[in-house]
């Protein structure tokens, strides 16, 4: 069970991505910001704006989630390798 927990672990992020990870973080953050600017310049009017707002946001989120999950994960192993 362990060795199909660490395999299913280790098909969740890439070694080699740790820019694309930190360009990812840094993506996510900026259109988090984005929607918000969005929000308080031009309001919430309706709800093609409110579905904007909440697909934006879940998509950003869980991908700055996950790339700071996968910075850990790397940083993780690589302080085990040395």
């Amino acid at each position: 069970m362990t060795n199909a927990l660490s395999w299913f672990q280790s098909m969740m992020f890439d070694r080699e991505k740790l820019i694309e990870y930190k360009f990812r973080i840094l993506l996510s953050l900026f259109i988090i910001l984005l929607i918000i600017f969005a929000v308080f310049y031009r309001g919430i009017n309706g709800a093609a704006s409110i579905e904007v707002i909440f697909v934006g946001l879940l998509f950003s989120t869980v991908s700055l989630l996950h790339a700071s999950w996968a910075i850990f994960k790397i940083k993780q192993l690589d302080k085990k390798k040395n």
